[in-house]
């Protein structure tokens, strides 16, 4: 996308209006005659005033015209950078982030998302694959197991069925893979404009709401309108922060990932112990025992379950929708019940509690850093790409003002100035 189209177009055909104004004010038939001197003198007005503006705002990024003038924001590169580093400092401070995290609702973030339709649908439908994938390698490579089992215990000891499912869920879940699998989808979702665009608005939103008093409020409103605060920067600053940390608790040394891990293993079996998650592992038993053949035989059971529901387009037309029905209806119901959304909100907001207080302070630092290791060329462009549009409104009023000013001129010296002085 070209920058300051508008703006080029009207300077351009500022600069064409006063061309065709000056020849007919020397070499038309209509020389001297009174609305061609009115025309071509705003005309002028207009193209200075577009001039004027245009060189101003290509100083800050450029020389214009090669005029012998240095480039304000290379300038006032370490002014800036040192300003930008004091703003991120401010507002990520672990003081002011700790404070954030009191009113930070989860839930609210994460349903308020899925009241689109088209955000849910994704969801459930990427969900719902995911959790089918898993669910068919894991009927494949338990088939025996489970098989012998229903042959012994039968539908008399479902709970059996459902110690077996928690004990094989925690001897087999990979920890380390698994947190490796949510880090490297947590480091693409820091990549994710979409992601970026909603964290900017979300700090855009609380910063705008934070009382500041008179003071506060017309030094925040001066940065904001001087490009002094960038929620936009800012974000994309804590993304790529965010994610260069990510990639750090890969290294299996690290001190967060070992107590991440520490903590899985309580988590999950904490998970498997509540009575809602018993008692869905028992449904599931129960629909299972009642939807196949098992006292017969488990493995053809298990065969026509792959024929039919498992491989090929039975997957992807049978089980996948079924799965995701089941999906929407347990996210309906989360997000109509209270207490399950206040347990949420208290897990994120206790997470968010630790890992801000285990790494606090790396966030502004990564940010300037990141700026300090831009050149000079990069510096200019990150600038003039977050702001330039503003300037094209400046460029674009520039040419306005021109005119008007031209036009009161001119107003003022026919109509008072003229008739003052001919009374003398």
């Amino acid at each position: 996308m070209k920058r300051y189209q508008r703006a080029n177009f009207l300077r351009d055909a500022a600069f064409l209006l006063f061309l065709l104004t000056f020849c007919l004010s020397r070499w038309s038939p209509w020389q001297g005659e009174t609305w061609v001197s009115i025309l071509y003198f705003l005309a002028q007005s207009c193209f200075i005033g577009c001039v004027a503006d245009y060189i101003a705002v290509e100083a800050l990024f450029r020389r214009p015209f090669h005029l012998p003038v240095g480039r304000l924001i290379p300038k006032s590169r370490k002014r800036i950078i040192r300003k930008l580093g004091e703003v991120n400092s401010t507002l990520l401070s672990r003081e002011n982030m700790l404070k954030k995290v009191e009113t930070f609702s989860a839930s609210r973030l994460v349903f308020g998302r899925l009241e689109k339709e088209e955000n849910r649908k994704g969801l459930e439908r990427n969900l719902a694959e995911k959790a089918g994938t898993w669910f068919v390698s894991f009927v494949k490579a338990h088939k025996n197991d489970a098989a012998s089992m229903a042959r012994r215990e039968g539908e008399k000891k479902l709970a059996s069925f459902t110690a077996f499912a928690k004990e094989k869920i925690l001897s087999e879940m990979n920890r380390e893979e698994w947190l490796d699998k949510i880090l490297e989808e947590a480091e693409k979702r820091t990549r994710d404009e979409k992601n970026r665009e909603a964290l900017a608005r979300f700090l855009e939103d609380r910063g705008d709401k934070e009382e500041k008093g008179f003071f506060g409020s017309l030094v925040y409103g001066l940065g904001k309108f001087f490009g002094a605060i960038d929620y936009d920067s800012l974000a994309d600053s804590a993304m790529d922060a965010l994610g260069e940390e990510i990639e750090t608790w890969k290294e299996k040394d690290n001190p967060f990932r070992k107590t991440l891990l520490s903590g899985w293993d309580s988590m999950v079996k904490r998970f498997l112990e509540e009575e809602a998650t018993e008692r869905a592992l028992g449904d599931f038993g129960r629909i299972l025992f009642a939807s196949f053949p098992v006292e017969d035989k488990v493995e053809e059971a298990v065969d026509r379950f792959m024929e039919e529901w498992g491989e090929g387009r039975a997957f992807h037309e049978k089980l996948v929708p079924q799965l995701e029905n089941a999906l929407h209806h347990a996210i309906t119901a989360a997000g109509h019940d209270e207490g399950f959304r206040k347990r949420m909100d208290r897990f994120a907001r206790d997470l968010a509690v630790e890992i801000i207080s285990y790494e606090h302070g790396w966030l502004a630092p990564a940010m300037t850093e990141v700026l300090e290791n831009f050149t000079d060329r990069e510096l200019n462009e990150f600038v003039e790409s977050k702001v330039w549009s503003e300037l094209e409104g400046i460029r674009i009023n520039g040419a306005l003002v021109g005119l008007l000013a031209g036009c009161a001129f001119y107003v003022f010296l026919m109509w008072v100035w003229v008739p003052f002085v001919g009374k003398w």
